[in-house]
């Protein structure tokens, strides 16, 4: 009797952890991001949404951001493609 309630609590532990462990984070709903800004060092667009946007500068430099990230960089005077930063 004691073996068979031991499994039983061992069955019910097994389906609560597997019951937390499909839970989902729930995710944030992709916004649009469509930002201007001016100073005295240049002007800054940023257009993409909040999970991955692009911050232009002069319309010559552009940083891809990804997750809040900047994980690469263009010159347009230079290159066509975006040039990925490495991880540390």
């Amino acid at each position: 009797m004691l073996l068979v309630a031991l499994i039983l609590v061992f069955i019910l532990l097994f389906m609560i952890i597997f019951t937390i462990k499909n839970k989902t984070i729930k995710q944030v709903p992709m916004e649009t991001v469509k930002v201007n800004f001016s100073n005295k060092n240049g002007q800054y667009v940023a257009t993409g949404n909040t999970g991955e946007f692009i911050i232009k500068k002069d319309n010559r430099f552009e940083f891809l951001v990804k997750d809040g990230v900047i994980i690469a960089c263009k010159d347009n005077s230079r290159h066509q493609e975006f040039i990925y930063y490495k991880e540390v």
